[in-house]
């Protein structure tokens, strides 16, 4: 014969196949709206696709993350597709040097100057196409030699910052 067991909020007796199931309490309302603990339910985003959706209670859960299984997995499409030399194999040792700056590279010139650019935009906001950018100021600006080529790039371009006078 089983023991018995009470519920550990009210203190009657619980339903044996409850006890069984591991509960520690019983089926009555107050004893339930205490001690009830809904299934907890975690959505995990993953890139290009829906989310993941984990039925666990929480511990099972941050186990599961630490453990690295909710991480981002390597969908790589072939074995060697990384360089096996880029990664080390195991930590390398911190050891002490000196911070060697990285080189600076200089920002890529642009192959026209501040008015062309400053004209053109100009044509692009009222609505003019790189075609029609470049027919307007052909006429009216023609020193400036702003080809539809020109136009195009320079509106695929970011603006240059302002630069204060």
């Amino acid at each position: 014969m089983a023991q018995l067991e009470n519920c550990i909020e009210c203190g009657d007796e619980l339903l044996e196949e409850r006890a069984q199931l591991g509960y520690r309490y019983c089926t009555k309302a107050p004893c339930q709206a205490v001690l009830y603990r809904g299934v907890a339910i975690t959505a995990v985003g993953v890139n290009k696709s829906a989310d993941n959706f984990i039925v666990a209670d929480e511990a099972e859960i941050r186990r599961r993350g630490e453990a690295g299984e909710l991480a981002k997995k390597d969908a790589a499409l072939g074995l060697d597709y990384r360089d096996r030399r880029a990664v080390p194999a195991a930590p390398v040792p911190a050891t002490r040097t000196a911070q060697i700056p990285e080189p600076k590279t200089a920002p890529h010139r642009r192959p026209w100057d501040a008015e062309q650019e400053k004209v053109v935009r100009f044509y692009h906001d009222m609505g003019l196409n790189p075609r029609q950018i470049a027919d307007r100021a052909r006429k009216n600006t023609p020193r400036l030699r702003i080809i539809e080529r020109l136009a195009t790039q320079i509106m695929s371009a970011p603006p240059r910052a302002s630069r204060p006078r």
